[in-house]
């Protein structure tokens, strides 16, 4: 067997122990689908490359690159694809951090108003005046009407 070959299934080898192993984590809920499908299109590029391997062994006399060194340098460029991508996702993901964080916060800050409100209505202090205080909207109520008495004669 010549070394191109050898070279070739190791590296389908490599490939389908990839789709394997992907499958396994996505299975167990340890990747999510979006990834795994990704990393699955990985395993089956190997395994064109695998045989892509092959079939530029027979012109590699012609190229001034090894069939190896071309497999590594495409390997390459498609690993930096995968690192752009990848955080390209966490720049989102750091975004969508902030803005719920700043929500949070403003969720926080209201809570700690309202707490305010009960207990400032709980000491006595007028509900209105204390709702003023923290910000707060109390609903007016209507007024309510008193039975006028009835009058001896």
């Amino acid at each position: 067997m010549s070394n191109v070959a050898v070279q070739s299934l190791l590296v389908a080898i490599g490939g389908i122990g990839l789709l394997v192993a992907v499958f396994l984590l996505a299975r167990r809920g340890l990747l999510s689908l979006r990834y795994a499908l990704g990393w699955m299109a990985v395993s089956v590029l190997l395994l064109g490359a695998a045989l892509l391997l092959v079939l530029i062994g027979g012109i590699s006399h012609s190229l001034p690159i090894t069939p190896t060194g071309l497999l590594a340098g495409v390997g390459l460029a498609f690993l930096l694809a995968v690192c752009l991508q990848l955080s390209i996702s966490l720049s989102g993901q750091q975004e969508a951090i902030r803005a719920l964080s700043e929500a949070n916060a403003l969720l926080a800050e209201r809570l700690q108003r309202l707490e305010e409100h009960v207990a400032g209505a709980e000491f006595g202090e007028g509900s209105s005046a204390v709702a003023e205080r923290v910000g707060v909207r109390v609903p007016r109520t209507a007024p309510t009407r008193q039975t006028p008495r009835l009058q001896r004669f």
